[in-house]
């Protein structure tokens, strides 16, 4: 079989797996993309010095549309408070620029470990601290707000995620209210998919060993093939986890996130 139509099929799959996963347990989808494309890329030719890059680029290419849509919905429910989001989005765009120069110059080994440690974080955070943080009051403002908007942009580059999974709880931990959190994390994505999509293709232009039909680290087949899958199966995700206590789902997605991260740790090491 013919290598891009092998590649197509594969990763129409893969989007329709991602995207299910993605509504079934109310998330983005880069925590539930990033580790299939990391096991998967070896197998569809995709040199291991380049594998992280292209991963964590086309992942924050396929974060625009679904940070779209969430950000349409939020605005529509009065969420989206756009004074706190335009000094919010000022720190976002320096962290993931700073991210985006940064990422052609590390390894990876370097990626894949900083991704683990992450969802692990996330796992753990989901498992047993959710809901045991308290309040620090008022918001941040100002200088604060930009350095954890410079925070949030930097990690998000660095993992290739939209950012969003760890902006709710750190701005409803300082003391916004958690429907504007969940709002300013859903347009959070909007600024994070944007730049490191740019970021990527810049900074990956005249990379070696760039798999076909790429723009710079961006993998153009596998965005167009994933894009319209994962539109399509997130709705059934959403629809089946409404079968389901949110309690056990969330226990599930932290048991995820914890036995990948631990086992890409293990990789690494081994």
């Amino acid at each position: 079989m013919d290598d891009l139509v092998l590649r197509i099929i594969i990763f129409a799959i893969v989007g329709l797996v991602s995207g299910f996963l993605s509504g079934l347990f109310g998330i983005g989808g880069s925590t539930v993309r990033l580790p299939i494309f990391i096991y998967l890329f070896p197998w569809v030719g995709i040199e291991h010095s380049i594998l992280m890059h292209v991963a964590s680029a086309t992942s924050m290419a396929l974060v625009i549309p679904s940070a779209i849509t969430a950000s349409r919905e939020q605005y529509a429910l009065g969420n989206l408070d756009f004074a706190f989001y335009k000094t919010w989005v000022v720190g976002l765009f320096i962290g993931v620029a700073f991210g985006a120069i940064l990422l052609p110059y590390s390894s990876t080994e370097i990626l894949q470990s900083l991704f683990a440690v992450y969802i692990l974080l996330v796992g753990l955070y989901i498992a047993v601290g959710r809901g045991r943080a308290l309040s620090a009051g008022q918001p941040p403002s100002g200088i604060k707000r930009i350095g954890l908007g410079l925070f949030v942009g930097l990690v998000a580059a660095m993992t290739g995620t939209s950012g969003g999974t760890l902006t709710t709880p750190l701005l409803n931990t300082c003391g916004l209210a958690l429907e504007k959190a969940i709002a300013i994390a859903s347009a959070t994505g909007l600024v994070t998919g944007s730049i490191a999509t740019i970021g990527g293709i810049i900074t990956g232009w005249n990379a070696r060993d760039l798999p076909s039909y790429s723009l710079g680290y961006v993998d153009v087949v596998i965005f167009i093939v994933m894009m319209p899958t994962v539109m399509i199966s997130a709705p059934l995700g959403v629809y089946v986890g409404n079968k389901f206590s949110q309690t056990m789902l969330e226990r599930t997605y932290a048991a995820l996130l914890i036995l990948v991260g631990a086992d890409l740790l293990w990789r690494l090491a081994s």
